[in-house]
C-alpha cells in the first residue's frame, strides 16, 4: 500500500477512535474496515493475522462492553426498565439536541423511570449513577479495544 493509502487508513482509524469515545457513530467497525482494507491491499499473511486479531479484539470487546456494565449495574441495583427508558430517551435527544443530546437524554431518561418506581430523588440519582458509570464502563472497554486495534495495526506495518 502506498503512502496517501496508508494516511488514510490512519485517518480512519482515528475516526474510528474518535467513534468509540463520543458514541454517535459506530467506531469499532470503522476501525476494523480501515484495517480490513490495509489487509486487502497489503496482501501478505502477517497483515491478514494482524486483522484477525484485530477482529477477535474488538468481538471481544462488544460482548465485554455489554456483559461487564450490565454486571455492574444489576450489581447496584439498576434494573432494565430504566436503562431502556434512558436509551429511547438517549436516542430522542440526539435528534431534538445535536451532539449533546444522546447523553442528556440518557441521564434524564434514567433518572426520570427511576424517580417514577421509587418515587425519590435521592434513590433515582444514585441509580442513575449507577447507570451513568455502565455506560462509561462500556466506553471505556472500547476505547481500549480500539486503541490495541490501532497499534496491532501499527505494529503490523512495521511487520509487513
Amino acid at each position: 500500500m502506498d503512502v496517501a493509502g496508508l494516511i488514510l487508513v490512519g485517518l480512519a482509524i482515528a475516526i474510528g477512535l474518535i467513534g468509540t469515545i463520543i458514541q454517535l457513530y459506530p467506531g469499532l467497525p470503522i476501525i476494523l474496515i480501515a484495517v480490513g482494507i490495509w489487509a486487502a491491499f497489503t496482501a501478505t499473511a502477517a497483515a491478514w493475522w494482524v486483522f484477525a486479531a484485530v477482529a477477535l479484539l474488538i468481538v471481544l470487546a462488544y460482548v465485554l462492553s455489554f456483559v461487564i456494565p450490565a454486571k455492574v449495574m444489576r450489581n447496584e441495583g439498576t434494573p432494565w426498565s430504566a436503562m431502556t427508558v434512558g436509551i429511547i430517551l438517549a436516542f430522542i435527544g440526539f435528534f431534538v439536541i445535536p451532539v449533546i443530546g444522546m447523553p442528556i437524554g440518557f441521564v434524564v431518561g434514567v433518572y426520570a423511570a427511576e424517580w417514577y418506581r421509587l418515587r425519590s430523588t435521592e434513590r433515582a440519582w444514585a441509580q442513575t449513577k449507577s447507570a451513568l458509570k455502565g455506560v462509561l464502563l462500556s466506553i471505556l472497554i472500547e476505547l481500549i479495544a480500539g486503541s490495541l486495534s490501532a497499534g496491532l495495526w501499527i505494529l503490523g506495518l512495521f511487520i509487513t
